[in-house]
């Protein structure tokens, strides 16, 4: 059974709703929410927004990582990874170098949405808008960024595996 074509619209559905998210979050919904709340409201409704969101994020994530390890070893066969220098050359090389930005991902989204993020809550919630809740705010916005930033990579360095480099 052929299951590239199944597989590769999985991991292309998943990453668009990752970064699509993301990037409506960003565009729209933190704009758009700034100038309608006040800033204790504004807080709340991004919490709820984004634990709301966090299955959905975390499912992408899941997905992405399975469907692409099926499709790395469907495009380069799992040798490329388990022995020296089989990774060296594209595209294994650049499959390495999604895996690596996976991973780095993964712990950044982890990072932000289980450590920073509900400390900035919990520390708003218990003190208010005080230095220590801006700092972890700021954290976790970072984080947020840095998730947006990682992804967009990723997806280009996929797009370069099948597509050859943009550069």
């Amino acid at each position: 059974m052929n299951t590239w074509p199944l597989t590769t619209f999985l991991h292309l559905i998943a990453a668009a709703t990752w970064i699509g998210s993301m990037l409506f979050f960003v565009f729209i919904l933190v704009p758009y929410s700034k100038n309608r709340y006040d800033r204790e409201e504004y807080i709340e409704f991004l919490n709820d927004i984004g634990l709301k969101f966090r299955w959905l994020g975390w499912t992408c994530l899941f997905t992405v990582a399975i469907t692409g390890a099926f499709l790395s070893n469907i495009i380069s066969g799992w040798e490329a990874f388990t022995t020296p220098d089989g990774h060296s050359n594209p595209p294994a090389s650049t499959i390495a170098w999604k895996m690596v930005g996976g991973v780095v991902l993964f712990i950044s989204a982890a990072l932000h949405d289980f450590r920073y993020g509900p400390r900035a809550i919990e520390c708003m919630k218990e003190k208010g808008d005080c230095d220590e809740s801006r700092k972890l705010r700021g954290k976790a916005s970072n984080f947020g960024r840095l998730n947006l930033i990682l992804s967009i990579i990723i997806f280009w360095l996929g797009v370069s595996v099948i597509r050859g480099s943009i550069f």
